[in-house]
């Protein structure tokens, strides 16, 4: 992500808050996210079996906020999109 901080991506429950699970997993960032052999993040959503590296379960209307810290000029002026989520 083209940042010089920080990002972090949360999952959230209907309600806004971090839904309980087996794995308690309800977050990545850049420093516990797993990197893949080319450096990019691939997190997925749902389908979480304790396996697959970057997992986060979701619940029934998840949604999920990405926070940017020292964001570069890419994401600000909207040449840098997020990734559409889509869950498993």
């Amino acid at each position: 992500m083209p940042v010089d901080g920080f990002w972090s991506v949360s999952v959230y429950n209907a309600e806004g808050y971090y839904e309980p699970n087996d794995l308690n997993a309800y977050s990545l960032s850049s420093i516990t996210a797993k990197k893949g052999g080319d450096g990019t993040v691939a997190i997925q959503f749902g389908g979480c079996n304790g396996k697959i590296a970057n997992c986060l379960p979701i619940a029934k209307g998840w949604n999920y906020m990405v926070r940017l810290y020292r964001p570069r000029a890419a994401i600000l002026n909207g040449a840098w999109k997020f990734p559409e989520a889509s869950p498993q």
